[in-house]
């Protein structure tokens, strides 16, 4: 019984720490790289930006909803 107590806190508190934080706090940065018509704005400067395009196929943009 003590083993299902502990079990059932740890998904407990495992499903209260993932509610906390949601995906789009990370996709609203100043910059974002358009590939294949998808934004992915996750960069605080251009120069992060064009560093992780650097080689493959992407540009950067300034994120549209700041």
């Amino acid at each position: 019984m003590t083993k299902l107590a502990l079990l059932s806190a740890a998904v407990f508190i495992a499903l209260g720490a993932m509610g906390s934080w949601t995906p789009g706090q990370a996709q609203d940065l100043a910059w974002c790289r358009k590939f294949r018509g998808t934004l992915t704005c996750m960069y605080d400067t251009r120069a992060q930006c064009r560093a992780s395009v650097s080689g493959r196929s992407g540009t950067c943009v300034p994120n549209p909803r700041r």
